[in-house]
Parts: structure tokens; sequence; C-alpha cells
């Protein structure tokens, strides 16, 4: 059976966009991470006048969010992209001759592509060890296994998944490589059940946790495509418009709170949340996933200072 679907934050993302918009405005939302549509459900729910921009770098999530957002459909503008490539020329390229005054970004990965994608984003799972969300992504994850040297393997342990057994486990991976490469998943999980001893198992989590985190985010330069896309979006973003992001690992939120952070410094933006918004406990107890969650918003007042090279829209270069 498929897990229930959550949409974490969904209440506190709603009350804020119901704060700073009127339920009557027609409202153009872009929802940069589509995942199952259940953020974009809310707001199409929510306001009835509003539209929304859906995308999504995964095709096979697109078209799920799609499925689900059936009702809509003549208020929804699917676009199969990483929200780090999104401008003003994209959207002019679908129609959209506006900016979007609320967007939304939801960092954390999809309970799909944890246990139905196939792709080897679970280590319950004897799948194959790929991890990529689109098909134009880089190496597999088995590829950086298998081929990567030692210290760039190192980097990638400590940096993204701070895992203190890191040089351990790339030792043993080394050494596993040379006679027996990686393909699936719980390969992966199996070598790392071993080196770990238990009782320095984190508690309630699979001990290869951290090690999946970190090959995930390699694989896909997520954190790479976060620090772009906040940038670029904020650009974008209509003056007068709330953009709010839910982060759910410290090195996401470092990125986000810091950018979010100079530009209400520099840029004609104001910062709604000195500190990030938590899941509420009723929240976490009904969806243990969201336990990690931190969401951050941030408003635009003015014309943002620094340029990046992209055509803004009309109304931008009147003001």
């Amino acid at each position: 059976m498929e897990p229930v679907h959550y949409s974490v934050q969904g209440n506190d993302i709603l009350r804020i966009f119901r704060e700073n918009f009127s339920k009557d405005d027609p409202v153009l939302f872009l929802d940069g991470t589509a995942g199952e549509g259940g953020h974009s459900f809310l707001f199409l729910n929510e306001f009835p006048r509003s539209k929304v921009i859906l995308c999504d770098r995964d095709p096979v999530m697109l078209q799920r969010a799609c499925a689900r957002l059936a009702r809509f459909q003549d208020r929804v503008i699917p676009i199969e992209t990483n929200f780090s490539k999104i401008n003003a020329d994209l959207l002019n390229e679908h129609g959209i001759a506006e900016a979007p005054q609320g967007i939304l970004l939801d960092l954390g990965i999809s309970t799909f592509h944890l246990f139905h994608s196939g792709r080897g984003f679970s280590f319950r799972e004897a799948e194959p060890l790929d991890m990529r969300l689109s098909e134009d992504g880089g190496p597999s994850a088995a590829e950086v296994l298998n081929l990567y040297p030692k210290d760039r393997l190192l980097h990638i342990f400590y940096t993204y998944g701070e895992e203190r057994w890191s040089k351990k486990i790339v030792e043993t991976i080394l050494e596993r490589r040379k006679k027996n490469p990686f393909s699936t998943a719980s390969d992966l999980a199996d070598l790392i059940s071993k080196i770990i001893p238990r009782k320095f198992w984190p508690p309630g989590r699979h001990p290869a946790t951290r090690i999946f985190q970190a090959l995930r985010i390699e694989v896909n330069q997520e954190l790479a495509h976060v620090e772009t896309g906040v940038n670029t979006l904020l650009e974008l973003l209509r003056i007068g418009g709330v953009m709010q992001v839910i982060s759910f690992h410290s090195l996401e939120d470092r990125i986000v709170k810091n950018l979010f952070r100079d530009y209400a410094k520099q840029n004609g933006f104001e910062l709604l949340t000195k500190k990030p918004i938590l899941p509420s406990e009723e929240e976490t107890t009904e969806n243990p996933a969201s336990r990690s969650a931190k969401l951050r918003v941030l408003r635009k007042t003015k014309s943002v200072d620094k340029k990046y090279g992209k055509r803004e829209f009309e109304e931008e270069e009147e003001e």
C-alpha cells in the first residue's frame, strides 16, 4: 500500500499566504517543487481565482501532481524543469506574461521516490542504486561509489552527510568495489550496517541514512540548485509577493537562511521569519517525516538591486 501523502507544514504555508493575499485576488502561485501536488492543491482550493505554475524536474512526479490536480486543470500550468532554471524567459515560453506573487519550494524528497520510484533512494530495497531525480542528471549513485576517488567520497560523506564514520565507510567501500562493484541500494545499506557498531546507530533511524542523504545531494547537485534557485526566484518574484522555503537538513537551511538574511539587508525584502517556523507537535506525531522541516519566509518590497543577467518582466522594469 502506498503511504498517505502529507503536505508538510501545509497549514503554516497557507496561513502566511492568507495573511498576504485576499481570497478574492487572482493570485499567481509558483510551486517550484510540485512533488505529489499537495501544496498546490491547498492553494487552488483556498484561492478560487488563483493559478499555479506547477514545476518539477522529475517528469513522473509532475505527471502525478497533474493527475491529483485534475479538477483544477484550467488553473494549472505544468512545466517540467528544475526550480533553479525558472526565469522570466522560461515562463514567457509557456505563455505566462506576469511574475508570480507566491512562490514555494519544498526541498524534501517525496514518499513516492522513497518507496515506489525504483531508483534506490531507500536503504530498505534491493533497487538499482541510481538516485537521479531527472534523466538529464549526472553520474548515478552507483557510479559515484564505484568510480569516485577516496578524497572526493570523504568530502561528500563528511560535508553532505555529516557522518562521523565517513573514513571507515570510505575505506571499506574502496576495498569492496575492487572485487564487487556496488549495484543496489541494499548492497550499500547492508555494508554500512556492518561498519557502524549498533550502539552508535542513531535512535529510530537506519545507520545508512546520512550516507544515502549525502549521495542523493551529490548525484542531484541539490545544494547548488538551492543557491541558484533561491537567487533567481527572488529576482522573479513580483513586488509585494512572498516566497516560502521548506528545508529538511542543516546544509539546505543554512543556504536559505543566509540568502534570505542578505536580501533582507540589501535588496528590498522583508524577512517574515527571524527564526524558522517548525512543524507543530500534532503534525510531527501524524507525519514523523516532517520533524526536521524548517520553514523560512521572505516578502519582496521593491525591485532588487542585484542583477543576474536575466530579462525581467515589464512591470518590474517600469518600477
